[in-house]
């Protein structure tokens, strides 16, 4: 369904990715995505772009994103925002973090999807080459 509405947050899809547990709570509203994702990743992805507009707000715990080259530290409440194109990472520099995602543009549920589907010993290429699938490039 597209369109205005309210999605209860008990409808949500949960994927595991190799790093993170998302929770895929608004899918069906055409070019507009929301995903709830926790994550301990250390290191955070490669730094990437990607054809979609991305905000991610900080729920609980502390990020560093990565914007322009530089590590910027974010706590909860605070926002980041991602015009299209823009080349970014995060990682959670201690405990873990819950971040709350908006996408706009390329649907972000089937790269969640594919990288969920990988196997606990993917390679870096295997990664690289589902992330390929939609889109999404190293920067």
């Amino acid at each position: 369904m597209t369109g205005p509405g309210v999605v209860g947050g008990d409808a949500a899809e949960v994927v595991r990715t190799p790093t993170d547990l998302v929770k895929l709570l608004v899918t069906d509203r055409g070019d507009v995505q929301v995903a709830e994702y926790t994550s301990a990743d250390r290191d955070g992805p490669p730094a990437h772009t990607h054809q979609w507009h991305e905000i991610e707000y900080v729920i609980e715990g502390e990020v560093e994103f990565l914007l322009d080259g530089q590590w910027c530290s974010a706590s909860v409440g605070d926002v980041q925002v991602l015009p299209a194109g823009s080349s970014h990472s995060v990682r959670v520099p201690e405990g873990e973090a819950r971040l709350l995602m908006v996408t706009i543009g390329a649907p972000y549920d089937g790269f969640a999807h594919d990288l969920a589907a990988l196997p606990a010993d993917a390679t870096g290429a295997d990664v690289v080459a589902a992330a390929s699938r939609h889109g999404v490039e190293l920067a």
